[in-house]
């Protein structure tokens, strides 16, 4: 029987699951997705593999849990900023301002980078990021109906178009162009898209 390291079962388990999270960012980090086998995490946290499964089936379920992780705060965070704010100029601004920060941190480019990598995440991992991704979009709701969206197909478009005004900021950051002048003009663009100018 393996032995317990954690006060409680419940404890356990989530020590377990930290360290091979931790050790799949290293490996995934210092080789790609594609050359890191399940046995290498195991070894790497000193698992056997049958015993990582018992944890993760997959790797995809590793880059889930990783993801969660990484999305959790941010979700949490951006409903904050809304809710104090209210839905104003100022809250999408502090919103955006929230996000990217977020895309733009070294961190997030590692979880993207073997999220790209990974060529076999199964059909239900996709759709569980895709509604995280939708909860978070979500938070825009109140802001941009206050723009003049009416629709859900309208408050929709508006969010994909700022999330995707976002990613094209954190890609400029990436490539040198000073964040204050990418912020600005983040600010401005998103403005319009959300019918707040």
């Amino acid at each position: 029987m393996p032995r317990i390291t954690g006060a409680s079962i419940a404890e356990h388990v989530a020590a377990q699951e930290a360290a091979v999270v931790a050790a799949a960012q290293r490996l995934f980090a210092e080789r790609g997705v594609a050359a890191v086998s399940l046995g290498d995490i195991a070894a790497e946290v000193g698992l056997r593999r049958t015993s990582l499964y018992r944890y993760f089936p997959t790797k995809g379920h590793i880059l889930q849990v990783w993801f969660d992780r990484e999305m959790d705060p941010l979700l949490a965070r951006s409903q904050e900023v809304v809710d104090e704010l209210g839905p104003t100029v100022e809250a999408l601004r502090a919103w955006l301002d929230v996000q990217l920060d977020f895309v733009a941190d070294e961190a997030h480019g590692a979880l993207v980078d073997a999220s790209a990598g990974a060529s076999d995440l199964s059909p239900e991992i996709l759709e569980h990021f895709g509604q995280r991704h939708r909860e978070l979009y979500a938070t825009l709701g109140g802001i941009l109906r206050t723009g003049g969206a009416r629709t859900p197909e309208e408050v929709r478009v508006r969010a994909l178009l700022v999330a995707g005004l976002v990613r094209s900021s954190a890609d400029l950051v990436a490539g040198g162009v000073p964040t204050a002048v990418v912020r600005e003009e983040l600010h401005r663009a998103a403005t319009a898209v959300a019918g707040l100018d």
